[in-house]
């Protein structure tokens, strides 16, 4: 009996915070299943939440009525013996859901008069790190100059890039290093060949000290850019974690492919690149786009402003008729917040515009809710976006 009074409390506290639209994903989905349990659970939640929303967003119970409702309880728990325990465990039940849910939203209400106190959301902070064949990881920080470690090849960092040339004109075994950007950070790498890559954050790029055999091969996971030095006789492929290759020969192309993204984009600015994906291949030209989708292997191929995709390596964050959901996962990438959405209609808002990547969050939030048409709420680092 303990265990479900402590049960019900916690769903008292995810119907508040349902309420008040901080729920997430993990709430959700347990909010759910108890809503799945029985009629009268949906029945209960319709009640609470109606009564919330005709009090325009204020509790519909107060103070004194809380007492009320506790005194009865009290009288019903005294009379348990006589009247048999299903009656007032159900009334304990629902009892502590009012208490629990007041509770929560009483603390919430508080916790807006001490907003004014709360650290604004800020960038991630964090540094590049280079994994060398070994295992062995380095921090790329400003005081770093050199890397020792990779017997074929001179390593060397410096204004947020890290360089690799030849010692030795032909390498025994090919070795790889690991470039891992972390969340709100950038970093350049000068392959052995003269290929460079802006990585973008949080991402990684796997690739040899030097290039052996007869293609240039490297693993890419997250978005970059590459500027491909030309080699007829050695094809360069950027291989994603997503069974999609990109093969060319010298050119420069935008390529994304984060994990948790539908969608791996190709995006050209010069020359030609070749996208194989699924056993089909395609050839794109300048200012054109490839889109994969990985839920169902399906592609599309449109004309675009190739600048547009490569703009965050210049300090930039241009949208063109871009979902609200998929602007935010971008944000995210540079931001330490949470995001919850009020409903999923909100997500499937439109925006166009360019963000300056350093302006500060609040000036962020201004412009998307001046364009697109939403309430931005801040908690901390919970984001919370409604239609206004």
């Amino acid at each position: 009996m303990k265990e479900d009074l402590i049960d019900t409390f916690k769903i008292s506290r995810l119907v508040a915070a349902d309420i008040a639209g901080c729920l997430d994903d993990t709430g959700r989905r347990e909010l759910d299943a108890w809503l799945r349990e029985s009629d009268e659970n949906q029945a209960v939640y319709r009640e609470i939440r109606g009564d919330f929303e005709k009090g325009k967003r204020q509790w519909p119970y107060s103070e004194r009525q809380v007492e009320q409702q506790l005194a009865m309880f009290y009288r019903y728990r005294r009379k348990k013996i006589s009247r048999g325990i299903g009656v007032w465990w159900r009334y304990a039940a629902v009892l502590v859901l009012l208490l629990g849910i007041a509770g929560v939203i009483r603390w919430q209400a508080g916790s807006r008069e001490r907003e004014k106190e709360l650290v604004p959301i800020q960038m991630a902070q964090g540094n590049a790190v280079l994994v060398l064949s070994t295992g062995e990881r380095i921090a790329l920080d400003d005081t770093l100059r050199s890397v020792r470690g990779e017997a074929s090849v001179d390593i060397r960092v410096a204004d947020q890039k890290v360089s690799y040339r030849k010692e030795n004109e032909s390498a025994l075994e090919q070795v790889y290093n690991t470039l891992v950007v972390p969340r709100a950070g950038e970093f350049k790498v000068e392959l052995a060949d003269g290929t460079n890559v802006w990585l973008n954050a949080q991402s990684e790029l796997r690739y040899p000290v030097q290039f052996c055999g007869k293609q240039r091969v490297v693993y890419l996971k997250g978005e970059g850019y590459f500027e491909v030095a030309s080699d007829r006789e050695k094809p360069f492929i950027v291989k994603t974690f997503s069974d999609v290759d990109i093969k060319v020969l010298g050119t420069k192309f935008n390529v994304s492919s984060y994990e948790n993204d539908a969608y791996v984009t190709t995006t050209l600015a010069e020359g030609s690149v070749e996208v194989v994906m699924s056993g089909e291949s395609v050839r794109i030209s300048p200012d054109e786009q490839l889109v994969f989708n990985k839920n169902d292997n399906s592609f599309r191929l449109r004309e675009v402003d190739a600048s547009i995709y490569s703009a965050w390596k210049d300090g930039l964050f241009i949208f063109e008729d871009q979902r609200l959901e998929q602007i935010m996962e971008q944000l995210k990438r540079w931001y330490e917040m949470d995001v919850f959405y009020s409903g999923e209609e909100v997500k499937n808002y439109q925006f166009s515009g360019d963000l300056k990547k350093y302006d500060s969050f609040e000036k962020i939030v201004k412009m998307l809710e001046e364009v697109a048409g939403v309430k931005i709420d801040i908690k901390g680092k919970c984001v919370t976006i409604g239609a206004k």
